[in-house]
This record gives structure tokens, C-alpha cells and sequence, in this order.
């Protein structure tokens, strides 16, 4: 894994926008997972960056979202859009769709699946949890053993659905954006070897290439 300081968001949405550009310059198709949480507004200007290209290879879809109705409150895909996430010419797959949540997370499985097997490269852009978690990856939840492209289950105030380590593991690229102190502890345990069921970031070393964007001063704290 890559670790490096963080200088600003423009330097971090540039860093994943511009292999996805590449790709799709070149013809090639390209996936991208995106998630909620604090790493929106990178999500946010990532896709600006892209959207000035042709990009009708390109398919969106999200890292994890809370089971519910459309568009509700504490939806992912809602708090995205809210904040300006728009690639017109792309494929979207907003996971929720106001099925039931067997069939939702059916057809999440069957978008992730068709669309690892046909595209040429697969980035992800991630949070990191202050508890060591990624996507909707949470300490010893049935997500980290899950065999399938997605999980479904109930932690907390939410119903969740997620990717798994299954599907970090074929990514090309993850990039990885954790700034606050309190997320600090996390990352120092992530630049060791520990068992994912305990920190499910650990399965971003997986994926081709990983690079971690935070504010944690690396070299004077090592």
C-alpha cells in the first residue's frame, strides 16, 4: 500500500480520475465504485474531472448503501447526488431501486458480477472507518466472509448492503481517503498484517494497487 499525506481534495480526486480517463480515452470499459460518508466530496469532484470526457464506457455504482426506500434520508446515492455526484453519459446503478431487500441485493450481486468479468479496469474510491471498517465492511460481520459480490445485513441503526473482500480483490485501483485524527489509529494498524475479520481495511491490500490519502503525518510519526 501506498501511503501518503494529504494536501487536498483536488489532489485526490485527480489521482483517481485520471486512470479512469485514460482507460476510457483508450476504448476501454471501466467500473467504478464510489461511496458515501466523508469521501463524497472527493467522489464529487473526481467525477467532474471525468465528466469532461466522453465517458459512455464508464458504469457507477456504489461501495455500499442503506437499505430503504429511494432516495431516503440516509441513503448513500441520495447524499451523493445532493452534493453534485453527476456523470450523465455512465451507466449508474444506484443499488436501491424500492425492491424488496432480498431483491435488491440480488441484483447488486448480478450488476458487480456482469460488470467484473467486462471491464477493463475496475477503481474504487474508500472511506475508512475510525473501527477499522471499508464499503460497509464492519468487524466480524457476515461482509468479510461473505462468498458473494454482495452482502446484506443488519448493524446498527441500518440494514446494509455491501461489496465484499471478493470484489476489493478484482479492483485495478483502490484509492483510499481518511483524514481526522480519529481515524488515525486505524491506519497505523492497517500498515500491518491483521486478520480482516478484524479490520476489514486490510482487504484493500487485495486489490492491483492501493493508495491511502490522509492527513497523518507518516514521517514524523513512524
Amino acid at each position: 500500500m501506498d501511503f501518503r499525506n494529504f494536501k487536498n481534495i483536488s489532489e485526490a480526486a485527480d489521482f483517481i480520475a485520471q486512470p479512469i480517463i485514460s482507460a476510457l480515452k483508450k476504448g476501454k470499459r471501466v467500473l467504478w465504485l464510489v461511496p458515501g460518508g466523508s469521501a463524497i466530496s472527493v467522489a464529487v469532484l473526481a467525477a467532474q474531472k471525468i465528466a469532461l470526457y466522453p465517458h459512455h464506457r464508464l458504469a457507477v455504482t456504489l461501495t455500499d448503501e442503506r437499505y430503504g426506500a429511494v432516495g431516503h434520508a440516509d441513503s448513500n446515492w441520495r447524499q451523493l447526488l445532493a452534493a453534485g455526484f453527476s456523470l450523465p453519459q455512465a451507466e449508474s446503478f444506484p443499488v436501491l431501486s424500492g425492491a424488496s431487500q432480498s431483491d435488491t441485493v440480488r441484483s447488486f450481486s448480478k450488476f458487480l458480477a456482469q460488470e467484473l468479468e467486462r471491464s477493463d479496469h475496475i477503481a474504487g474510491l474508500f472511506g475508512l472507518g475510525a473501527d477499522g471498517h471499508t464499503a460497509g465492511i464492519l468487524p466480524s460481520s457476515p461482509a468479510v466472509s461473505s462468498p458473494d459480490p454482495a452482502c446484506f445485513y443488519e448493524a446498527g441503526p441500518f440494514q446494509r448492503i455491501t461489496i465484499t473482500p471478493r470484489v476489493i480483490g478484482r479492483l485495478s485501483e483502490a484509492v483510499v481517503y481518511a483524514v481526522g485524527r480519529e481515524k488515525w489509529p486505524a491506519l497505523m494498524q492497517l500498515k500491518e498484517n491483521l486478520e480482516i475479520n478484524k479490520q476489514p481495511a486490510q482487504a484493500l491490500k487485495q486489490a492491483g494497487q492501493s493508495t491511502i490519502f490522509s492527513d497523518y503525518q507518516y514521517e514524523n510519526n513512524n
